[in-house]
């Protein structure tokens, strides 16, 4: 940090144009340096090239030729990389590393069959990854695919490196046809040097295109676990959303966060009404939405052994009402509303509640019910039996709390009566 920083005053000290006389040879290489640096560093390639350049011609020294070169390689400037990397060919024919240049530059020029040849003689002699991964992307641009992954595979038995066990198996499954073989090669390289992001990917896509969906699914979920991936995790989560198998999703969006109001929806579905209070309680504290916080109310009544408990009842409906401050969803209206009816907890204001529930949703018969109930529970017989009559008309009297009213009310009228 403090060299970088040193760097950035004595740049700031010099002009952005090139020193016209530096007479100490040190204070030249240094002050060029800088400049070629900088340029790099702001991704001015041309510019750092030239820079680079200049250092070698007045040092000699052969890095910077190199890093020269690689600049112009990276600014796409495949013409005067040629043309420089011939030039010092005919001073060095045995450097290595600008034949890599000069391969490079065919390579990019389209020249792929002299590049081919060029680059099988120095792979050859140097033996190095490098020269093997040039090879074999010359092959590859003629359409050898075979030949591409044989030299490919020659690269990879030096360092066993994921993004070449990776590509070759991409080829196999794509080109050649030897989907079996790929998967294969993928699994073989993930039992002897592990797993990691690039390889579980991979694998886990080959399993799904070929219609393993378990097995891909098993794959991604292993590779989530051990690099903490979420487009990851994703993946196997569509594969279980697919499958509609509830218990996996579950399972992995519990430990990946990945989708928590999916997970809500998990939980209400199986009825862990206990779980889909917190998480929405958690929700609502996250996003600050009284939807959730109204959810978080209703799932820990719904999930709760003894309703009856009034300090359930209380916190339950302390919930609701705040919810319902910021609110006017007329599920949750009603909800209050004849929670507070049923418990005998200020019946009138409950009725208020169903009341708005009935403004939003006229013809509701659930709400209609509870308003019933709310007269019910003021003795109002005649009004509490015309309204569960209009309930049964419209929905029967298969819903067990439907007839357990009926049944009260049709008492209440008989009382009445008499």
């Amino acid at each position: 940090m403090i060299k970088l920083l040193s760097m950035v005053l004595i740049l700031a000290s010099i002009t952005n144009a090139a020193p016209k006389v530096i007479h100490n040879a040190n204070l030249l290489e240094d002050t060029f340096s800088l400049y070629a640096l900088d340029a790099q560093m702001r991704q001015k390639h041309h510019q750092a090239a030239e820079f680079f350049g200049e250092l070698y011609k007045q040092t000699s020294k052969k890095e910077y030729l190199y890093q020269s070169l690689r600049m112009l390689e990276q600014s796409n400037d495949t013409k005067t990389l040629a043309q420089k990397t011939i030039s010092e060919l005919t001073k060095s024919p045995e450097d290595q590393t600008l034949k890599r240049f000069e391969i490079i530059a065919l390579l990019k020029e389209g020249n792929f069959a002299e590049a081919s040849q060029k680059v099988a003689v120095l792979s050859e002699l140097s033996k190095k990854i490098p020269d093997y991964l040039l090879y074999a992307e010359s092959r590859l641009k003629m359409g050898d695919y075979l030949g591409g992954v044989a030299i490919l595979k020659k690269a990879y038995a030096l360092n066993f490196d994921e993004t070449t066990a990776e590509r070759i198996a991409l080829i196999q499954y794509t080109h050649l046809g030897e989907k079996t073989e790929a998967i294969k090669f993928l699994k073989e390289h993930l039992g002897t040097h592990g797993n990691s992001q690039i390889i579980g990917k991979r694998l886990g896509s080959f399993y799904a295109d070929s219609a393993q969906l378990n097995d891909a699914a098993l794959i991604y979920e292993q590779t989530y676990d051990a690099f903490k991936d979420s487009s990851v995790a994703d993946e196997a989560l569509k594969i279980y959303l697919y499958q509609q198998d509830i218990s996996k999703m579950t399972a992995l969006l519990e430990k990946s966060g990945l989708n928590d109001p999916l997970l809500l929806d998990l939980y209400v579905k199986v009825k862990a009404f206990d779980k889909a209070s917190v998480l929405a309680q958690r929700l609502y504290e996250r996003e600050d939405n009284p939807l959730y916080l109204a959810q978080s109310a209703v799932f820990k009544y719904e999930g709760a052994v003894d309703r009856k408990d009034p300090v359930l009842v209380t916190q339950v409906m302390e919930g609701l009402k705040k919810a319902l401050q910021d609110l006017e969803e007329p599920l949750y209206l009603n909800y209050l509303g004849y929670l507070m009816i049923d418990h005998d907890l200020n019946v009138s204001e409950g009725m208020g509640y169903v009341r708005r529930a009935l403004e939003k949703q006229p013809d509701s018969p659930f709400y209609i019910d509870s308003l019933a109930w709310g007269h019910y529970k003021q003795n109002e017989c005649v009004e509490a039996l015309r309204l569960i009559k209009q309930v049964e008309s419209m929905i029967g009297t298969d819903e067990d709390e439907v007839r357990d009213h009926l049944r009260a009310i049709e008492k209440c009228k008989t009382k009445e009566k008499n």
